[in-house]
């Protein structure tokens, strides 16, 4: 006969609802994005104008994640999440609207930031949200559904501005569907039972703030992939010069060139889902740059190739370890996160991927203008990749022994919640 202290104590079990409600309001509203940005810049093309607009817009969508980072994380970290989704919606359909009727182009690249200010916001939100959902074990398959949700909404959303933007003709009409994909945010922050942030945190919040600044392993993860992605993301505008110039292919080749990566991505995640679950979170961060330094590697290899054929395995196995490694950050960061503090880390964390692929990009322009070749810029990436994780991995292996020694805390702090009536125990 058990005990009735041992039969009261609750089971934790995951909301597996709300993964899947926050997984497909990301994908529409993720296409409602990536259709009013490629909608934009067909137009600006169309309208004759030139490559700094173009990259304007692009600098748009990026910039509101780096530049609001400590104000999202800290939103994300105080106020209920449910309010802040919806506002994130609200913000996100007034940009796409004001920009329907924008003639200016100076106007238009406001209105591009203003909706990517929505989604600096949901980011953080969405973010710490996930490790609430769900125990620890099934973390890294809810990540990986996270993972394929938002590569999902970036490869129908061009397509679908593309059909839409030939066939109706009109900028306005398009975008003004494409509006329509942020209400999925709104509806994600009424429907989602679980939820979290609290006014009166603040306290707790500040004691966790060392640990937040302080945490060897993380630090050393955000820094080695903030480096690795600046070397590489290079590559992401030169390969259209590579692929069509270079290696002479056609522009129906290309397009299916470049999508072998965010196929890769999604079976890349769901692959990792699979075995990082019950590893600790030193293989984790072994792991993680393992999957940098293959990917640094093969962007070497990339530049030797000599024909189309070979350039898709290397993209493909490319998004694979894309894919595995945004599922091993995403379970490292929510299991050395302190629960108060949660928001601010992912905001962190995504400024410094955005943040590192705004530099790369640059870079890249500079390059290109210079007259450097495609193959010898992709060349240079590579190399500066595999120098990079080269010097960062030897910290990452000192702090993975410190980390089994004890000499890094493992455990994370439980956070106050705001919650409704969520399936989180068993009788």
């Amino acid at each position: 006969m058990s005990s009735p202290s041992a039969a009261a104590v609750p089971v934790p079990t995951s909301a597996w609802l709300d993964v899947w409600i926050v997984a497909s309001t990301q994908v529409i509203s993720g296409i409602g994005a990536y259709a009013a940005l490629t909608t934009l810049i067909l137009a600006l093309q169309d309208a004759g104008a030139g490559g700094l607009a173009v990259a304007g817009v692009t600098i748009a969508a990026s910039l509101p994640v780096v530049a609001l980072a400590p104000v999202t994380g800290r939103l994300a970290d105080r106020f209920d999440s449910r309010m802040l989704l919806v506002i994130a919606g609200a913000i996100q359909i007034a940009g796409c609207l004001l920009l329907s009727v924008a003639q200016a182009t100076p106007l238009r690249i406001a209105y591009v930031a203003l909706i990517y200010c929505g989604t600096a916001l949901s980011l953080p939100v969405r973010q710490a949200l996930l490790p609430v959902m769900v125990t620890d074990e099934d973390l890294p398959h809810a990540g990986a559904i996270n993972q394929s949700a938002a590569v999902v909404g970036s490869m129908i959303g061009p397509p679908v501005a593309g059909f839409a933007y030939h066939a109706a003709g009109s900028v306005p009409g398009t975008l003004r569907w494409a509006s329509v994909g942020f209400l999925a945010t709104i509806i994600a922050g009424f429907l989602v039972r679980t939820r979290r942030g609290n006014r009166d945190s603040d306290q707790l919040a500040a004691a966790a703030a060392p640990r937040e600044a302080t945490d060897p392993l993380l630090k050393v993860v955000f820094i080695g992939i903030a480096a690795v992605v600046a070397a590489i993301s290079a590559v992401d505008v030169v390969a259209v010069f590579f692929v069509r110039d270079t290696l002479a292919a056609s522009a129906q080749t290309y397009g299916l060139l470049v999508a072998m990566w965010p196929i890769g991505m999604v079976a890349g995640a769901w692959f990792q889902a699979r075995v990082a679950s019950k590893a600790s979170d030193r293989k984790l961060a072994i792991w993680l740059f393992l999957t940098l330094a293959i990917t640094s590697g093969g962007v070497v290899l990339l530049a030797a190739v000599q024909t189309p054929l070979w350039f898709a395995p290397i993209w493909l196995i490319g998004g694979l370890l894309n894919g595995a490694a945004n599922v091993l950050v995403t379970t490292l960061v929510a299991r050395r996160s302190p629960g108060e503090v949660r928001g601010r880390i992912a905001a962190v964390m995504q400024a410094a991927v955005q943040g590192a692929l705004l530099a790369g990009y640059v870079a890249s322009g500079l390059a290109l203008t210079s007259h450097a070749s495609p193959r010898r810029i992709i060349l240079i990436c590579g190399i500066v990749a595999v120098l990079t994780v080269a010097g960062i991995f030897p910290w990452v292996r000192t702090q993975a022994r410190l980390l089994t020694s004890g000499a890094i805390p493992a455990a994370r702090v439980t956070e106050p919640l705001i919650t409704e009536k969520v399936a989180r125990t068993q009788e």
